[in-house]
């Protein structure tokens, strides 16, 4: 309860919220406090000093009595006072506190309470309650879709009494049993899990057919700027073409990605797409927004239409702006953390039944919602069709190229877990050419073993963005040369290059061999944009570590220090950096439907994970109408 209580009093430090609380208290150094208060009361002679000094004070019980329904009370009426303001922070936040004084109290004479209360009554509440607890967490788990209407923490809480109460009924057992029956079960679960995830096909992806051969990259790289060349000579000044690497980092990483994208491409009408845009690429969450909105900007291509990337005004998400914000809204935690602590471990320990591990169901998550925003028509699921049969207008069963217009290349990476190599799921081959050398061909070591195979778009980001332990690493079963069966294994892209600017790089070098071996009079009327789309993480030297700390602290930062060297490798003109945006909270409403002309503004805090809050949305929205400048010059031809 202590954490909680600061915890929400550091969530109004980092809001910068001004008041009492902040003013009076520092979150880290009440903490260090409380915790020295805890320790000292586990000290018994302590603890029975004050339980002795409480029995002494007359009329102990009636006191305790009317100041527990009094905290209760004053809870009760807290949680009413609900003004959409800062308020409710500093409400919550009491609320806690008058929490923690109501245990506190209780701590210290539950004993003399639970003495006078009929013992069987009390063990089968708690029984009773546990079991409750359990079928929940049971039911949940065969539907595990009505779990996504639950916060996260809840189902966290839940998973975890419930696998406690699993605990608690062994414990009990092996009393009755005299066997050291808990004991006993976590060791065989433990040899068990180790045996059966050898030979397990609970996370082996699901393979689709194609017939879409694929072209050299330098191939159709000449043949998008032979498509292009008349628009490359019509231009007063340098055409810009546009590469595109989007950082890793959850759900905001793939809101801002698919944001800036939906800006460029209802800014120029779809220009940015059709004209402009040679390459996607990206790390984890920037991938997901990268792959969200090539799949809706290709699909309106292939119709001869525009895509819509806007919400109309009149919706029930009015508050938000655009398609991606209500994507994004969804909250894509709680069946993950669910299925880790529930379904999934129950297959890792005894590999019965076949059900959709948790990958699989972000995948549904994904289709689910994005079927709801961009497509009309029922049943049709864009986001499950196979990644290549996206460029089958473009690329016959020949691979050879041709089509009214040439889409770009969407690139999604992953990471070979047991070797550490980068791999690239990619619509061309480039394993021969050298600025990509040492980059993995995902789909050319796929078809050695299953020809003619591909994975679906959505499988493709799930293994781009596998948050580790929320989403589980992808396996393709292969056989080894001494025909030993085993499992490819592929992970988050972020662990080896989280902005995607090694594939971006290499896409630059083969560009300028095409353009200066094909197209040498073009040269000069090509401008190439590196569009950046990262977070704001800047992080100095701000003081000495200890040695304990170094190692660990080295290895958070050498991500972070080489996303750095690549962005800078790329060029810094063109960063559209995210960054937490003070917004104005939603005015509430008098009883006569006034206005309050005061306007409160807060600014969030942009956490990193699969569930982002409203107002962490809005203030994502909010940040793209701050860099509209810095993207308009990217489209310019200046």
């Amino acid at each position: 309860m202590v954490i909680s209580a600061l915890s929400i009093l550091n969530a109004m430090e980092l809001f910068e919220l001004d008041n009492i609380y902040t003013n009076s208290l520092n979150p880290e150094n009440t903490l260090v406090f409380s915790i020295l208060f805890l320790l000292l009361l586990s000290e018994p002679v302590l603890y029975k000093s004050i339980q002795d000094f409480f029995n002494k004070i007359p009329k102990t019980n009636a006191f305790l009595i009317l100041l527990s329904v009094g905290l209760v009370i004053f809870i009760v009426s807290l949680g009413t006072l609900n003004t959409q303001t800062e308020k409710d922070l500093g409400n919550l936040f009491l609320s806690n506190s008058a929490l923690i004084i109501f245990f506190f109290t209780l701590s210290f004479n539950s004993y003399s309470f639970l003495k006078e209360f009929p013992r069987k009554l009390f063990y089968g509440t708690v029984l009773i309650s546990g079991f409750l607890l359990l079928f929940s967490f049971l039911l949940l788990n065969f539907i595990p879709e009505w779990s996504g209407r639950i916060n996260p923490l809840s189902i966290l809480i839940l998973s975890l009494l419930s696998l406690f109460m699993i605990s608690f009924v062994l414990i009990l057992l092996g009393k009755k049993l005299k066997l050291p029956l808990f004991s006993i079960t976590i060791i065989l679960c433990l040899f068990s899990a180790r045996f059966f995830s050898k030979n397990s096909d609970h996370y082996q992806l699901i393979l689709k057919s194609t017939n879409v051969v694929r072209p050299p990259m330098e191939k159709y790289i000449y043949e998008w700027i032979k498509n292009r060349t008349d628009l490359i000579k019509g231009e007063k000044d340098k055409f810009p073409i546009i590469i595109a690497s989007s950082e890793g980092g959850g759900s905001r990483a793939g809101l801002w990605s698919f944001l800036v994208h939906s800006y460029l491409y209802e800014k120029s009408n779809g220009k940015y797409f059709e004209e402009n845009l040679l390459s996607l690429t990206g790390a984890s969450g920037g991938s997901v927004g990268n792959s969200m909105f090539f799949v809706e900007a290709q699909q309106a291509l292939l119709k001869h239409t525009k895509a819509n990337f806007k919400i109309r005004s009149d919706s029930k998400t009015s508050v938000l702006k655009y398609k991606a914000s209500a994507i994004y809204k969804e909250n894509y935690l709680s069946i993950a953390l669910l299925s880790l602590l529930g379904r999934d471990l129950f297959k890792e320990i005894t590999s019965l039944f076949d059900f959709k591990n948790r990958g699989q169901l972000l995948e549904e998550q994904w289709n689910s919602k994005y079927r709801e925003l961009f497509i009309q028509k029922k049943g049709e699921d864009v986001l499950e069709k196979e990644f290549l049969s996206f460029y089958k207008s473009v690329i016959d069963k020949e691979g050879v190229i041709n089509g009214e217009i040439i889409p770009p290349l969407l690139l999604i990476n992953t990471t070979h877990t047991q070797t550490g190599n980068y791999n690239v799921i990619s619509p061309v081959t480039y394993s021969h050419l050298r600025p990509l050398t040492g980059l993995n061909d995902f789909l050319e070591n796929l078809q050695q073993s299953y020809p003619k195979k591909s994975i679906a778009i959505s499988t493709a980001m799930r293994i781009n963005a596998s948050f580790p332990y929320i989403t589980p690493v992808g396996e393709i079963q292969k056989k080894s040369e001494s025909k030993m069966s085993y499992s490819d294994q592929y992970a988050d892209a972020g662990y080896y290059d989280n902005i995607g600017g090694t594939v971006s790089k290499g896409v630059e070098e083969v560009l300028k061999k095409v353009l200066q071996d094909s197209f040498p009079l073009l040269q000069d009327k090509i401008k190439i944009k590196h569009l950046i789309i990262t977070n704001n993480e800047e992080r100095s030297i701000i003081k000495t570590q200890t040695q304990f700390d170094a190692p660990l602290t080295t290895l958070r930062n050498v991500r972070y220090g080489h996303t750095q060297e690549i962005i800078k490798k790329l060029g810094n003109s063109y960063v559209v950096k995210l960054k937490p945006t003070i917004i104005p909270l939603s005015p509430p409403k008098s009883l006569f439907g006034k206005v309050e002309k005061e306007v409160l503004l807060i600014k969030p805090v942009l956490p990193l994970g699969r569930y982002l809050s409203t107002v962490a949305i809005r203030s994502i929205e909010a940040r793209l109408g701050k860099v509209k400048p810095e993207l308009d010059a990217i489209l310019t031809t200046k």
